[in-house]
């Protein structure tokens, strides 16, 4: 599952967004100002970055050139009304890697959105596989040595996460940043207890079972 942010002043378009996205099975978070898509864009990672050009206290382009300027690598999607071609042309040469102007079709949008997806390294699978366990990105199905596992949208999203990057040591706090929403009251148990209840599903018929605690550090996939 990737993780959106989408930086945008007129709310009743970002919501609407944000719903259709959300039901894409995409994890969002909402800017609508300069100032505060700089924190989301320092505080955390996303897998791509939905970025208007017209924002109350700066402008989409100078947010989009400073990113890059910082070595950012997101994809960034400007979406915006400015539809000529000069505009077209600034845009994607101060950085950007698609450019979509208003009015749009939702389906579009995350139609582009997934086409960055698949251009991100470590996103482009289809199928993974670790351990017992291979996961299907485009249906969303786990399977546990070859029987399908139902696990719900953010024991999905976790997993999905782990399994993207095996045996890297992820901290609770890394883990909430990439799969939950900013603004989430989720905590470290919140993680404790996901991964508990992701355990009992993910375990091989052996006992095994490929998700690992470092103490002191965080959890990691094993895949050997």
């Amino acid at each position: 599952m990737a993780k959106i942010l989408m930086i945008e002043d007129d709310v009743e378009l970002a919501n609407k967004v944000r719903d259709w996205l959300v039901f894409e099975k995409f994890t969002v978070d909402l800017a609508y100002n300069g100032a505060d898509a700089n924190h989301f864009l320092a505080a955390y990672q996303y897998d791509v970055v939905i970025l208007d050009w017209q924002l109350p206290d700066t402008s989409g382009l100078e947010i989009c050139q400073a990113f890059r300027s910082k070595g950012g690598i997101t994809p960034i999607l400007f979406l915006t009304g400015k539809d000529s071609i000069e505009n077209k042309e600034l845009g994607l040469d101060s950085g950007a890697d698609d450019y979509v102007t208003k009015p749009f079709h939702v389906k579009e949008l995350s139609a582009r959105l997934r086409a960055l997806i698949r251009r991100t390294p470590g996103l482009q699978p289809q199928t993974i596989s670790c351990a017992n366990l291979s996961l299907e990105t485009g249906t969303f199905k786990v399977k546990n040595e070859g029987k399908e596992v139902q696990l719900l949208p953010k024991e999905y999203a976790l997993l999905d996460y782990l399994m993207r990057r095996p045996n890297q040591v992820f901290s609770s706090k890394a883990l909430l940043n990439a799969v939950w929403d900013s603004d989430s009251e989720a905590s470290d148990d919140t993680i404790r207890t996901y991964i508990k209840t992701l355990r009992k599903k993910v375990t091989a018929s052996s006992g095994e079972c490929p998700i690992k605690t470092i103490h002191g550090l965080g959890y990691k996939i094993e895949d050997t």
